[in-house]
């Protein structure tokens, strides 16, 4: 299957200005393409920060983050995992469970505000998987951040 790349962000809509009042006529009803990227984790990263390919353009909005723990991690105590930046891990997530397998939709209202406009940089986004006791052996997860590129609302 081939794939397309384009140079974002990428917009949708019929009508890129508005010159008039009337909707669905001369009133602009473009908007911003939501965009997501993925990365993967296991037990063996235990407490280790770690960067990941999953790099979000300047300016960009981030709108949700899930992460689907596909097997449960299963240190003997807590199970934890953090997602923010390389520099700073827990940045955009802190200390949410993945000790159940299933779906997890993250953000809290004090690190939302991190999502709002990352900033004039690119940011590489990094992780940090700690069980209490580090002793794992078993644990598989994978984290998707979505987010609008470039719609600078700093």
């Amino acid at each position: 299957m081939a794939t397309t790349t384009f140079s974002g962000p990428i917009k949708a809509g019929t009508i890129k200005n508005t010159t008039g009042t009337t909707a669905g006529s001369n009133i602009k009803n473009t908007g911003q393409v939501l965009m997501s990227q993925s990365f993967s984790f296991a037990y063996s990263t235990e407490g280790s920060a770690t960067d990941t390919t999953v790099v979000i353009p300047a300016n960009s909005q981030i709108v949700r983050i899930d992460v689907n723990v596909e097997t449960a991690f299963n240190d003997s105590g807590a199970d934890i995992v953090e997602i923010g930046s390389s520099a700073d891990t827990d940045l955009y997530v802190n200390d949410v469970s993945i000790a159940a397998v299933g779906k997890i939709a993250l953000g809290t209202a004090a690190l939302c505000a991190n999502w709002k406009d990352i900033g004039t940089t690119d940011i590489v986004v990094g992780y940090i998987y700690n069980g209490a006791n580090n002793d794992a052996t078993a644990g598989a997860a994978t984290a998707t951040v979505s987010y609008l590129q470039n719609i600078n609302l700093s």
